[in-house]
């Protein structure tokens, strides 16, 4: 291997730790059955990064008043669905792992990244950090009052 490629794969993310920085692996991969699994969770974590900034992006194309409506709107709808710890449809929560934001949107039917459905906001977690945790601690609220708060945080504060 050349210079930069094995100082590529001699790096990987410590699993549970939000940091940008890898962490030297004990041995660098020798077998094309070691090298193949390292490349396939790289492939992995870009994919579900490269979904979830395209999901950002064409968010981001609305109008600011249509987003500001909508803000006001979700922050209502949070404060009369608190007490029965429901998220409202429609709220984009933000995560960071390994110096990697990624953004979980609120649907009907589950929580996505980008294109991706998850059954709970740990379910999400576990699937952009690669460990498990709750996603109740993990997910934070992206935009309105409550922005940069956990999911946690805001619905246990009236309790």
């Amino acid at each position: 291997m050349n210079g930069m490629l094995r100082s590529i794969a001699n790096q990987a993310v410590a699993l549970g730790e939000d940091m940008a920085e890898g962490i030297v692996l004990e041995h660098e991969p020798r077998t094309v059955e070691e090298r193949l699994t390292y490349l396939e969770q790289v492939l992995k974590q870009h994919t579900i990064s490269l979904d979830s900034i395209y999901t950002i992006i064409k968010d981001t194309q609305k109008n600011n008043k249509e987003a500001c409506e909508q803000a006001a709107h979700l922050d209502h709808e949070i404060e009369v669905n608190r007490s029965d710890n429901k998220i409202p449809v429609g709220t984009r929560l933000k995560g960071l792992t390994k110096g990697v934001p990624f953004w979980c949107m609120v649907r009907s039917d589950g929580f996505y990244v980008g294109i991706t459905r998850y059954e709970s906001l740990s379910a999400a977690a576990e699937g952009v950090s690669g460990v498990r945790r709750s996603g109740w601690t993990f997910w934070k609220f992206d935009a309105g009052k409550h922005e940069g708060r956990s999911v946690k945080e805001v619905y246990r504060e009236g309790k």
